[in-house]
C-alpha cells in the first residue's frame, strides 16, 4: 500500500519548468536567425582559409586555469559520479582549449588557421544581457608572429560584419607592448601596472572623470595626469599600430572603421601585442561584439615554448541582441515550405508519397501529424507556423487526379494535375 501511495505522490507532484539563473532558451524562429548568422560567419571564415575544429565542452580544471589564475573566479565546475573526485570544468572560452590541443598535437603544420563555433560557460553573476552560457565564433592564427597575421584577423572581422549587413561599426585597436611602458612613463612601480590598467578599463562604465578620480587615489595627481596624457588619442603612437592601420586601408577597410584607442585595455593578462574591440556605433552601450588580440605566451604553460598566436572571438548572442534592438534581426520563418494536409486515414500512404515527392524536388515539406483531421484546424496550424504553402489532397482531388495548392502568402489557390506538381513549384 505504501508503494502505491508513493507512486501517487510522484504523479501529482508538479515541477516548475524554470531554467537555472543565467541560462535561456532559443525558440525556433530565434534559433533560425542565430543559425543563419553563424552560417554567414562560417562562410566568411572559410573564404580566408580558416579550417573548422572542435574541442570538448569539458576540460581538466588545471588546463583551464593554467594560463591565468584569474580564471578560477569564473569557471563552472563539473561534478562527476559520486564515486569519483571531479577535476573537470566547463570551458570558459575557446582559446585555452586551442592551446591545449596544439600542445598535444605539435605535428600540425604552422601557421595553423582555425575557426571554432561553440558554447562556453562562465560562473559569473547573471546580469541583464549577461548570461552564464553563450556562443562564441572564434578565429585564430597560430605560428605567425608578424603584423600580416594581425592585419588578416582585422580584415576577417570587417568582412564578417559586412556580410552580416552590419554597416556602422568601428574596430578599436591598441598595443599591449605600448601599455607595458606606462610605469616608466608615468613614474609608478611596475608591479602596479595591472592596478592602472584595471582602472583605465573601467572608462566605459565610470567615465573619464571616474577614471581620473580612481587614478589620483591610487597613484597621486602627478602620475594620474601623466597616465591620462599617455592615453589621449595621438599620444605615444606605436609603429605597429601605424603600420596595421596602413595595411587595413590597403585591404579596403574604410578609414573610419579602424581607430587607435589608448584607453582600450582588454581584461585578460595573456595578451602580448595588438589588442582590439569592435563596437557598433549605433548601439555602443551593448559593448564589444568581436574582440581579441595577440597572445604569444598562452601555449608556454603546456610546452615551455613560445608560439606566436593571434585571434578574435565573435560574441554571437550579444550581436544578436544588438541586431534585435536595432530592428535588424531577421526572424526566420518555419523551415517547412509546404504542409501536406492529412485529411483522410484512407489516403495515408498517398500523403507520405506526396511529401516525399516534394522533398525530392528540394522543397522542405512537413506532413501534418496531429490527430485533428479537420481542414480548418490544419490550415490554422500552417498559418500559425508561417508555412507558405499547403497541399490539399482529399477524395475529390483523388477522383480528378489533382492536388490543390494554396499559397498562404498571396491567398492564391490552384488545382494542379497530380503529375505537374514539379511544374507548379518550378515557376518563377
Amino acid at each position: 500500500m505504501r508503494a502505491i501511495r508513493d507512486t501517487q505522490k510522484i504523479k501529482t507532484k508538479r515541477i516548475k519548468p524554470e531554467l537555472p539563473a543565467g541560462f535561456r532558451d532559443y525558440p525556433p524562429a530565434r534559433a533560425g536567425a542565430k543559425q543563419k548568422l553563424l552560417q554567414t560567419a562560417r562562410e566568411t571564415f572559410e573564404r580566408f582559409g580558416f579550417e573548422p575544429m572542435e574541442t570538448p565542452a569539458v576540460e581538466r580544471t588545471e588546463v583551464l586555469i593554467g594560463g591565468e589564475e584569474e580564471s578560477k573566479k569564473i569557471i563552472l565546475n563539473v561534478r562527476g559520479s559520486e564515486e569519483e573526485t571531479s577535476d573537470m570544468s566547463l570551458r570558459f572560452d575557446l582559446t585555452v582549449p586551442l592551446a591545449r590541443f596544439l600542445a598535444a598535437n605539435p605535428e600540425i603544420p604552422k601557421p595553423f588557421k582555425r575557426y571554432q563555433i561553440g558554447a562556453v560557460w562562465r560562473g559569473e553573476r547573471p546580469q541583464a544581457g549577461r548570461y552564464r552560457e553563450f556562443t562564441q565564433a572564434d578565429i585564430d592564427i597560430v605560428g605567425a608572429g608578424g603584423l600580416d597575421a594581425d592585419t588578416e584577423i582585422l580584415a576577417v572581422i570587417a568582412e564578417t560584419l559586412d556580410a552580416l549587413g552590419v554597416v556602422n561599426f568601428v574596430i578599436k585597436i591598441n598595443d599591449r607592448e605600448l601599455l607595458n611602458t606606462l610605469p616608466s612613463r608615468a613614474g609608478f612601480p611596475e608591479k602596479k601596472l595591472w592596478a592602472a590598467l584595471r582602472i583605465i578599463d573601467k572608462k566605459d562604465k565610470i567615465g573619464a572623470d571616474g577614471v581620473r578620480q580612481e587614478l589620483e587615489k591610487e597613484f597621486g595627481k602627478e602620475s594620474a595626469k601623466k597616465i591620462e596624457s599617455f592615453m589621449r588619442a595621438g599620444a605615444g603612437e606605436s609603429a605597429n599600430l601605424a603600420e596595421i592601420t596602413k595595411r587595413c586601408a590597403a585591404l579596403g577597410i574604410e578609414k573610419n572603421k579602424i581607430a587607435i584607442d589608448r584607453s582600450m585595455v582588454r581584461g585578460l593578462s595573456y595578451y602580448t601585442g595588438l589588442i582590439f574591440e569592435t563596437v557598433l556605433t549605433d548601439i555602443p552601450e551593448i559593448g564589444s561584439i568581436f574582440s581579441g588580440g595577440r597572445y604569444d605566451n598562452l601555449i608556454i604553460p603546456f610546452t615551455g615554448q613560445k608560439i606566436p598566436a593571434v585571434g578574435a572571438s565573435l560574441g554571437v548572442d550579444r550581436l544578436l541582441a544588438a541586431l534585435e534592438k536595432l530592428g535588424r534581426l531577421e526572424i526566420m520563418p518555419a523551415t517547412a515550405q509546404a504542409l501536406v494536409m492529412n485529411l483522410s486515414d484512407s489516403l495515408k500512404t498517398e500523403y507520405f508519397a506526396l511529401a516525399k515527392e516534394l522533398r525530392d524536388l528540394g522543397i522542405n515539406t512537413s506532413l501534418y501529424l496531429g490527430d485533428d483531421r479537420a481542414f480548418k484546424a490544419q490550415l490554422a496550424y500552417a498559418v500559425k507556423k508561417d508555412i507558405p504553402y499547403v497541399v490539399i489532397y482529399g477524395n475529390e482531388e483523388k477522383k480528378k487526379n489533382v492536388v490543390t495548392i494554396k499559397n498562404l502568402r498571396t491567398r492564391e489557390q490552384k488545382e494542379v494535375a497530380r503529375e505537374k506538381i514539379a511544374d507548379y513549384f518550378a515557376r518563377p
